[in-house]
């Protein structure tokens, strides 16, 4: 009997080990590094081959470890997949844009999160924040690099690791750094033609996607993005397309726990929407109310406000208006679309 007691507790031991050892997925490592050339603005990076990326020409490099890691982004899940992004974004500087405001207006989080330190990239000073809190399955870190070349382009790079995986790739990212060649503004001459080919407008098919208490059509050449969460937001999904980055569709979680008199806050956000008029409407079969604005020049937008529970959701669209028959149909056929679960 005294054996049987040791050969049995020798087997639980065993497979309470392996059971520790098996935690999950793993992230995914850095495999071969290779070198992304942006055509328009003449920056360069290296970037992990066995990524997931994206680019649009002048003015996005994005790469992924994962797709499971990429969808996780979209909304900042506090735990699933290990893993990380590198993100590569030229930003077009002027009188009222500055490096100073594209820095601030990178801080998606608490302000009091970030550290900001003086840097040297691509032979030029800059500055970098570093930003770290915990989530559910580990630490969450981040590092963001600020810089101009020529005063009329900033080049920001960006990495945000999930699971306290930023020591798994900190090398490498020290590498890429390293590697970073700076966006310069791109010349016109008079002979010699730039010719990039024009990605498509959102498709008037429409693919369903999920969120927290919602669900809803997005066109079928639309990713999920992180374009930045509004102050107080519980949670946010962003989707654009390859052609605009000025025109996106974007769904925003709020707390109505404490006062759900939904006119009552939508006559308190008029003033962040151009103090437009707000029309009543529905959204997912629910009452609503509807803002139409102009965030920019040759953007417009509309943005719906609703209660279902014990949240807020606000729908925003914009669009150029260049470019309206082909974006406001599809966008509007999305909004149209959307139901609560």
């Amino acid at each position: 009997m005294k054996n049987f007691h040791a050969i049995f507790f020798t087997a639980l031991i065993s497979i309470l080990i392996l059971a520790s050892c098996d935690q999950g997925p793993k992230p995914v490592e850095i495999g071969e590094l290779k070198t992304y050339s942006d055509p328009a603005t003449k920056f360069s990076v290296l970037y992990p081959s066995n990524w997931e990326n994206q680019s649009v020409a002048g003015a996005r490099f994005v790469a992924f470890s994962h797709d499971q890691v990429r969808r996780r982004f979209n909304q900042y899940d506090p735990e699933g997949f290990p893993g990380a992004k590198m993100d590569v974004i030229v930003v077009a500087l002027d009188s009222t844009k500055t490096l100073d405001s594209v820095i601030a207006g990178s801080k998606i989080f608490d302000p009091s999160l970030y550290e900001t330190a003086n840097t040297t990239v691509g032979g030029v000073e800059g500055k970098k924040l570093s930003y770290s809190f915990e989530l559910e399955d580990g630490m969450f870190n981040g590092l963001m690099i600020f810089a101009t070349k020529d005063g009329g382009r900033a080049t920001v790079l960006t990495f945000e690791t999930f699971a306290g995986t930023y020591e798994v790739y900190k090398d490498k990212f020290d590498e890429i750094i390293a590697s970073l060649q700076l966006a310069e503004t791109p010349r016109q001459t008079t002979d010699t033609v730039f010719q990039t080919e024009e990605a498509e407008p959102p498709s008037l098919t429409l693919a369903v996607r999920s969120g927290d208490g919602f669900s809803l059509g997005i066109p079928d050449n639309f990713g999920a993005e992180n374009i930045g969460k509004s102050a107080g937001a519980l949670k946010s999904w962003s989707f654009l397309g390859k052609r605009r980055g000025d025109s996106f569709i974007k769904i925003e979680t709020f707390d109505a726990s404490k006062n759900n008199k939904l006119k009552e806050i939508v006559e308190e956000n008029r003033k962040f929407f151009g103090n437009g008029t707000p029309q009543k409407t529905t959204l997912g079969g629910k009452e609503a109310y509807r803002i139409d604005y102009k965030p920019a020049g040759k953007v417009k937008g509309k943005v719906w406000f609703a209660i279902n529970g014990d949240k807020l959701y606000r729908v925003v669209i914009n669009w150029f208006t260049d470019e309206e028959a082909d974006f406001l149909p599809p966008f509007e056929k999305s909004v149209q679309s959307f139901k609560f679960d």
